[in-house]
């Protein structure tokens, strides 16, 4: 993996980018939470979602929003925020132009800005969700674009978490076509803060999009 330089829209934006040895290799983009609340790419999540992409096969970046670290501007906003998203996905596509698919996993805020991205991008092949933050419920970007794609949680996120992942199941059934596979992780919190948790995390990630894909490659 190497640092990259990326050219936003307020100016350069930091990313660490994967390019695989298999040829014409799927393609996932990585994105964190929200930067006001601290997270980054360089953060645990960010890193092991990351990962699981790269040691399964795909070319992969995360990259950091303008305003965090070493992306210039300052902290935006979430429209500001899916412009760097869509520069990004862009960047790794014109860089693997001979790929045909392409995923995004995100989390916390990130989960949201993946579930946007797909509603704009009708490329996108799957998406993973991983522990979204439950604070937001404004679902009316949905519209219909069948896919599929992995819901992961902690058990100990709470009660709330949980009914929030039967309740966005179920929206994204009804409202976009979306099947979405829900996987809990025992004594996980939303960070992953201990290292089992965050292993079972990625071994589940990695899982799941190993199979999604290896189906997609037989379509």
């Amino acid at each position: 993996m190497v640092d990259v330089i990326i050219t936003g829209e307020s100016g350069k934006l930091h990313a660490v980018y994967h390019k695989s040895e298999i040829e014409a290799a799927p393609l996932a983009v990585i994105l964190s939470g929200s930067p006001r609340q601290k997270y980054h790419m360089n953060d645990r999540v960010s890193y092991a979602m990351f990962r699981a992409f790269m040691d399964i096969g795909f070319s992969v970046v995360r990259f950091n929003y303008r305003g965090v670290n070493d992306s210039e501007g300052s902290i935006g906003t979430t429209a500001d925020n899916m412009l760097d998203i869509a520069t990004v996905i862009d960047w790794i596509q014109n860089k693997n132009e001979d790929s045909d698919r392409i995923w995004l996993a995100g989390h916390q805020l990130g989960a949201w800005y993946v579930l946007q991205a797909m509603m704009r991008r009708p490329e996108i092949s799957g998406f993973a969700l991983v522990s979204p933050d439950v604070t937001v419920s404004d679902f009316g970007f949905l519209s219909p674009r069948p896919n599929r794609g992995l819901l992961l949680q902690g058990m100990n996120e709470g009660e709330e978490a949980a009914n929030f992942g039967a309740h966005l199941t179920q929206i994204l059934k009804k409202q976009a076509q979306i099947d979405l596979e829900t996987i809990r992780i025992k004594n996980a919190d939303a960070n992953y803060s201990m290292p089992a948790d965050l292993r079972q995390m990625y071994n589940d990630l990695k899982a799941y999009v190993g199979r999604e894909n290896a189906d997609d490659a037989l379509l």
